[in-house]
């Protein structure tokens, strides 16, 4: 069990690595709105979910990211119906070539987005992420699982007082709209300070925040190695955005698209989006041969 942990991509250095370079990506892929970055991006995301999760799994995730693809490429001319280029007449609607293509792209970058998170969950796993983010990461998931358990129940109080309101038909005609809000407001919000009250009591009989400082196991240690990865991560996404800014001002979609042309500056862009493939499959070979 160990050694099968120990072999997926950057498990060997500090979490912080991971996790700078794919919020890098995830940035570069989200803003970068190009055909070729986008197709880099989207080939990249493919090739490390399939070292990272498996073809299979990367298979069964396509079954619906595809569809999704063609729906939103589809749909995009009809809500966007621009361009010089003339397809296909719908009675009121024209179909251009310009927003099928603008279309296809925001499909893939939404493929490849997905791809990329899945991708991240998959090496950074929960007690890495806690590991990275320390105290911090404990009471951010205790607000969260605090706000999942009170929504429901303000919303099921909120029903059962607008419930009894009306049922209470005694006391003279039904109030209006701005009443039975201001009533219903009132007695949500009484109810929320009697339980915040509570729920502190009870958190600082179990010693939450008590002024000491509590420690905590940390399984990685940012070591010199990792600091010269973060550095030589923080370099090539910097590099790899300037150059992402200057094709996308090179490229419109509207009126009418330029001509794509090859140009060097795809090169670093392609590295860094097959660098976690090149990682994970590096890491692969490399406990297979230890085996």
């Amino acid at each position: 069990m160990r050694r099968k942990e120990q072999r997926a991509a950057f498990a060997s250095c500090h979490a912080s690595v991971p996790a700078t370079l794919f919020a890098g990506i995830l940035a570069l892929t989200m803003f970068c709105v190009q055909p070729v970055l986008v197709a880099i991006s989207l080939m990249g995301a493919l090739a490390f979910s399939a070292l990272a999760r498996g073809g299979r799994a990367t298979l069964a995730g396509l079954r619906w990211q595809l569809p999704m693809l063609v729906l939103v490429c589809l749909a995009n001319p009809f809500f966007s119906a621009s361009g010089s280029t003339l397809l296909l007449r719908l009675g009121p609607v024209c179909i251009y070539l310009e927003s099928l293509a603008y279309g296809a792209v925001m499909g893939a970058l939404m493929v490849a987005v997905v791809l990329w998170f899945e991708g991240a969950a998959a090496v950074l796993t929960q007690d890495r992420l806690l590991g990275l983010a320390h105290g911090r990461a404990a009471s951010i998931s205790l607000v969260i699982s605090m706000s999942a358990q009170l929504m429901p129940q303000m919303l099921r109080r909120g029903r059962g007082v607008e419930a009894s309101l009306a049922a209470c038909t005694a006391a003279g005609p039904c109030p209006g709209l701005r009443d039975r809000l201001t009533r219903e407001s009132g007695q949500l919000m009484g109810w929320a300070l009697e339980d915040s009250l509570e729920r502190a009591d009870a958190m600082r009989a179990r010693g939450w925040e008590s002024g000491a400082r509590r420690t905590s196991y940390q399984p990685d240690v940012l070591c010199e190695s990792d600091a010269a990865r973060l550095c030589g991560i923080v370099l090539a996404l910097a590099a790899c955005a300037l150059l992402a800014v200057a094709a996308c001002a090179q490229w419109r979609f509207y009126p009418t698209m330029p001509s794509l042309l090859a140009w060097w500056g795809y090169v670093p862009y392609a590295a860094l989006m097959f660098l976690p493939a090149g990682a994970a499959l590096s890491e692969r070979l490399r406990w297979r041969g230890l085996e």
